[in-house]
């Protein structure tokens, strides 16, 4: 059997393997009281499995030249490169028979634009402040490399002048089973990019490490800086480091024709790594990926399956006892959790309150200022009147509009994603007490040792503000068209300067229902996320202790397969 046969035997058994862990899983789980975001975890597992597709990310440092990476490894100049990218945007490739380019808006709705076209979308210069409202993008080009089953995921830089740049590219982590982080020789490693790299090693399974533009250093220069990453990288605790040296620009030159191929840019290197891994090692990455979530989830219920089991070899009357000392324990947890999501929804009433004087106080500030504005527009066309003027002012109020919202969106999503973060890690760090709590009380009770389960879930909120601006000038009046231009500009423009206000109040308006519901919605899946771990618990440790006919056996079946189960992941994680 040749290496490659042996290579695809291996990744079958392991799908096979980490196959069987579901299902056991899934059993287990339905046979008891039904927690319904255990069951809906492991299904979301079983589809990550069987679409056997890998998140491939693409991450690194603003200007560290990803989008040029991208385009070398595609050997086609698909995305735009050389300038700002749009702010929390995230741009997907996958394969397909034909380049297509997917625009996905904040709104819902979906545009097929041409590939050409992307810099009007994903670039400051394009887009700037992302004003036509893009959520993210989906690319699809015929590159064997995608065909393979690869998603490529270019992400926002992390560490630029927009915070949320960052969040949205850690809040998407959980997605990604794999990444290929981009550095560069100027200089090889920052401190932004160490505190990322520490944060993203303990949720990405593998990472390799690209250091770009060597061309812009000698070639002493490029071996000293990239010893230098591979012992900086290792103090970071990445074990045997995987550091490819090379120019993207080099490469995307060298696809202009013969004579530019011939300086080496190493890209050639790379590929033939990411072949191999692609042949031997994405199978076992995304097995990997999912067996780390299924672990996490066989352990507890293991703890509360071998608490059911030490159960059964009580009397009746000591059980009793234990029974009531775990009910107080999880009513007095469903009380901590009930005060938690009591607090958190008064801070998210809080902060809706918070959005919505804000959002007033912006447009009490904004009216003088655009009817400041209006007057220089009156300045700047003396001469135009009848309907080429209403079209002219109509143009000039719905551009003033938009800016009013879009300078207030960029701000208030700065801060208001200041304020989650840390309330947050506040919120987190409560309920991973209440679970320690349980659990450790729970341990100490029925003697046996444990093995934490912690809660990981940061809260987001989409940083896309939509906003519809209506057509402020719908039309003017046959009459006042009619007039004479001296009589029509005056009488207009005073009523404009009235109606400012009820323009930008009536666009505050619905900027303020879709901004509290987005606030809203992201509010209730953090509480939703908060509690699952909790739940997952409780459930489990309620279903381990029911006492009827046959559960003595029945437990110990149930622990025998967990133990099984947490030896296979530990196995495939291996």
């Amino acid at each position: 059997m040749t290496a490659t046969e042996q290579n695809t035997t291996h990744s079958a058994e392991q799908r096979h393997s980490i196959a069987g862990v579901l299902r056991t899983l899934l059993r287990i789980s339905d046979s008891g009281t039904r927690n319904d975001s255990l069951h809906e975890k492991l299904i979301s597992l079983e589809r990550k499995l069987a679409s056997n597709q890998l998140h491939l990310a693409v991450l690194g440092q603003m200007k560290r030249g990803k989008s040029s990476f991208i385009n070398a490894l595609m050997k086609a100049e698909i995305l735009p490169t050389g300038v700002l990218p749009v702010t929390a945007v995230i741009t997907e490739l996958k394969y397909g028979l034909a380049p297509e380019a997917i625009i996905l808006y904040t709104t819902g709705t979906r545009e097929q634009v041409d590939l050409g076209s992307l810099a009007n979308y994903i670039t400051e210069s394009g887009n700037p402040g992302n004003k036509k409202q893009v959520a993210s993008v989906e690319l699809a080009y015929p590159s064997p490399f995608l065909e393979s089953g690869i998603i490529l995921i270019d992400t926002p830089g992390i560490g630029s002048t927009h915070a949320h740049n960052t969040r949205t590219t850690e809040a998407y982590l959980q997605q990604v089973d794999a990444g290929i982080v981009v550095l560069s020789v100027d200089p090889p490693i920052t401190e932004v990019e160490s505190y990322f790299i520490r944060k993203v090693k303990e949720e990405i399974p593998k990472l390799f490490f690209v250091l770009n533009k060597v061309d812009k250093a000698s070639a002493d220069e490029v071996c000293h800086i990239s010893r230098f990453l591979e012992e900086e990288l290792s103090r970071l605790q990445i074990e045997s480091p995987e550091i490819f040296c090379l120019s993207a620009r080099r490469a995307i030159e060298s696809l202009g024709g013969p004579s530019a191929a011939a300086t080496p840019s190493g890209i050639e290197i790379f590929e033939q790594r990411l072949r191999t891994f692609l042949l031997e090692e994405k199978d076992r990455v995304l097995v990997r990926s999912i067996a780390l979530d299924a672990l996490h989830i066989a352990r507890t219920l293991k703890f509360a399956a071998t608490i059911g089991v030490r159960a059964q070899s009580m009397s009746l009357d000591e059980l009793h006892l234990k029974e009531r000392a775990i009910d107080q324990l999880l009513e007095q947890t469903e009380s901590e959790m009930h005060e938690l999501r009591v607090l958190l929804r008064q801070h998210s009433a809080d902060m809706i309150g918070r959005v919505e004087r804000d959002l007033t106080t912006h447009v009490q500030e904004a009216v003088p200022v655009v009817q400041q504005h209006l007057k220089l527009f009156q300045a700047q066309h003396p001469k135009e009147t009848g309907r080429a003027f209403g079209v002219l002012l109509e143009s000039f109020l719905m551009e003033e509009i938009e800016t009013v919202f879009r300078t207030w969106r960029i701000r208030e999503d700065e801060a208001v994603q200041s304020l989650l973060d840390i309330l947050s890690a506040r919120y987190v760090n409560r309920a991973n007490a209440i679970l320690d709590r349980l659990q450790q009380a729970a341990g100490i009770l029925f003697e046996i040792p444990v093995e934490p389960v912690v809660i990981h879930c940061p809260l987001r909120v989409e940083s896309h503000l939509h906003y519809r601006i209506e057509r402020v000038f719908h039309s003017l009046d046959s009459f006042f068209l009619a007039l004479p231009r001296f009589l029509l500009r005056p009488i207009v423009l005073g009523k404009m300067q009235g109606r400012i206000w009820q323009f930008l109040d009536l666009n505050a308006g619905r900027i303020r229902y879709d901004y509290i519901e987005r606030l809203q919605s992201s509010m209730t899946q953090f509480e939703r996320d908060l509690s699952a771990g909790v739940t997952m618990l409780t459930e489990s440790l309620r279903s381990a202790l029911r006492r009827s006919g046959g559960h003595v056996k029945r437990g110990t079946e149930v622990l025998e397969e967990l133990d099984g189960v947490v030896t296979t992941c530990s196995e495939l994680m291996s």
